[in-house]
């Protein structure tokens, strides 16, 4: 079944604004799922036209199915506890870009430290002088993808990347191949504020300054595939302005980059 559009209730609208920004992004997530497959709900019983839809989060929405359309009666979000700690964890690093590679801190200090941070799938995407890359980090428990057009913005990189993204991963993390002096305690803190459920995109700021890497929710890469240009991600944060959560951090590391 097709779905044109997805309709709430004036009570499950009022439930739906009340929720913090966590739970309501809990909520968008299980509406998302039923917009794809509206039949994936348990029929109510001894209510023919009523289904529950209850997430492995334990949210729950009961709606029925009229025509192209589903009307949600009611929304319960579930409780803002941690997720599993084994949930799957992504990173991509763009590495792809000539100002990529130095002779100080190469790409394999940026490697370092998410591996060091427990990221479960790491993806390195290259371009400018790949074959000579690829011999560098030989051995190392990442996927390499080669972006050829590396020379046509920044989105190309990112399409490639998020492309190969591990499928039952939770977040994806993002940053850029020139950015060796982020520490695996940033990114560990990163993962931790995620798993707190507290926000779809989980920025670090330093002295109240954005920095790398963001962490954004893997429901989000459909809109991050969408980028074009040399902006990356930039117009998928500024669009969830209002929903992402920024965290200070008192490592510098997080603004600086190689400029060669």
């Amino acid at each position: 079944m097709v779905v044109n559009e997805i309709l709430l209730s004036t009570q499950a609208y009022s439930n739906f604004i009340s929720l913090t920004a966590g739970k309501r992004w809990l909520v968008s997530k299980a509406l998302h799922q039923l917009e794809k497959n509206p039949d994936i709900g348990l029929k109510l019983w001894g209510m023919s036209d009523f289904y529950l839809y209850q997430t492995v989060t334990d949210t729950k929405v009961v709606y029925k199915l009229c025509n192209r359309q589903v009307q949600v009666l009611a929304i319960k979000a579930a409780p803002e506890y941690p997720q599993s700690s084994r949930a799957k964890i992504s990173a991509v690093i763009l590495a792809a870009g000539k100002t990529d590679y130095g002779d100080s801190l190469p790409i394999s200090q940026v490697i370092r430290s998410f591996l060091d941070a427990g990221i479960d799938d790491l993806i390195v995407v290259l371009g400018y002088h790949a074959e000579q890359a690829k011999r560098d980090l030989i051995n190392k428990d990442i996927k390499i993808i080669v972006n050829p057009d590396y020379e046509y913005g920044l989105s190309k990189s990112l399409r490639y990347g998020l492309k190969i993204v591990s499928r039952d991963a939770v977040a994806v993390l993002l940053t850029l191949g020139n950015r060796p002096f982020i520490k695996p305690e940033v990114v560990k803190q990163l993962i931790r504020t995620y798993k707190s459920r507290e926000a779809p995109i989980i920025v670090p700021t330093h002295s109240r300054m954005r920095g790398h890497p963001v962490m954004f929710d893997t429901l989000l890469i459909p809109e991050l595939l969408k980028a074009k240009g040399n902006i990356g991600g930039r117009m998928v944060l500024q669009h969830h302005n209002r929903e992402l959560k920024q965290v200070e951090v008192e490592d510098a590391g997080i603004l600086e980059q190689l400029n060669n």
